[in-house]
């Protein structure tokens, strides 16, 4: 029998893109977001990633602020101003088509560096209110476009210790039908750190990989269905700067070489994914530093 991750677990390395609005500039002043957007250099980004050798790529629509790069009719219904002229998501799309690479989304519904966005929400107020409308965004997301998109990874999902008050607020089977109400073949992961018990109402048989996130190089699968519930094993570590690249400065690498090929053979030995986090600038562009790392890596097997 076929299963959703097949093309994920063959895929086996990927990026994952921090791209949010707390990005930093290579040079300057930071801009506001939307000019950001409309500046963002497609083509130096999408000839980084194919230079990667990377068969997938996350990329966040959503992180701490809650501004999509593209039109969303209904986001401005909630708040005006958050929304993008240019659909850099569809332009992203489709230069990355040609060259095999999927796209995939990560999409955080707080909004809680966004003033007034949690409060128009009633994130706190009214917990099932506020994710009645992380469905009806998501799904309208899905629906604009369609099977572009590969698949979903949502943060916030987790409980005590960490967040009290966050992750109990969803139906995580409605929130699934929402992801993939687009595209019916989008592999789902919702972030529960490790700390959620997996019985039926937390997502068993309905996420399709484990979020797998991680601080350092020592998480390793125990077989392709080793991750949560018995999902894909899957990784994901920061690789330069901390998620984003909040500093003025140059991301650079936070691990030799050669303990990260090292780790990647471990994992693609055991059944697992890596997605390799990058956190370009504010122009959509990975640094030099990060990218010499990339460039070792596919030259010596990594991507194989």
């Amino acid at each position: 029998m076929n299963n959703r991750t097949d093309w994920f677990y063959e895929a086996k390395f990927g990026l994952f893109v921090h791209w949010t609005t707390h990005s930093q500039p290579m040079d300057g002043e930071k801009k506001p977001h939307a000019d950001a957007i409309k500046d963002f250099q497609l083509d130096k980004f999408v000839s980084q990633i194919v230079e990667s050798g990377a068969k997938f790529v996350f990329f966040t629509i959503t992180h701490a602020d809650m501004f999509v790069p593209f039109s969303l009719p209904e986001l401005d219904e909630i708040m005006p101003g958050l929304t993008s002229e240019r659909d850099l998501i569809s332009d992203l799309a489709n230069k990355l088509e040609p060259h095999g690479i999927r796209l995939m989304f990560y999409f955080n519904g707080e909004g809680s560096t966004t003033p007034g966005y949690m409060e128009k929400t009633k994130f706190w107020e009214d917990p099932k209110y506020h994710a009645e409308i992380c469905y009806r965004l998501t799904e309208a997301i899905s629906k604009k476009y369609g099977k572009r998109i590969h698949g979903w990874w949502i943060d916030c999902c987790y409980e005590p210790p960490i967040c009290k008050g966050r992750g109990t607020r969803y139906d995580y089977k409605r929130y699934a039908d929402a992801l993939r109400a687009g595209n019916p073949d989008s592999i789902v992961a919702f972030n529960f750190k490790g700390v959620e018990p997996w019985g039926s109402e937390w997502g068993r048989g309905i996420s399709d990989f484990q979020a797998g996130e991680e601080n350092d190089l020592s998480f390793l699968p125990e077989g392709r269905f080793s991750g949560e519930g018995g999902t894909q094993w899957f990784g994901l570590c920061w690789m330069d700067d901390f998620w984003v690249h909040e500093k003025k400065g140059e991301p650079v690498p936070c691990h030799s070489n050669e303990k990260v090929l090292d780790y990647i053979k471990a994992v693609k030995a055991g059944g697992g994914v890596f997605a390799y986090n990058v956190a370009p600038y504010q122009e959509g562009i990975i640094s030099e530093a990060t990218m010499e790392q990339l460039r070792w890596l596919k030259k010596n097997g990594a991507m194989e």
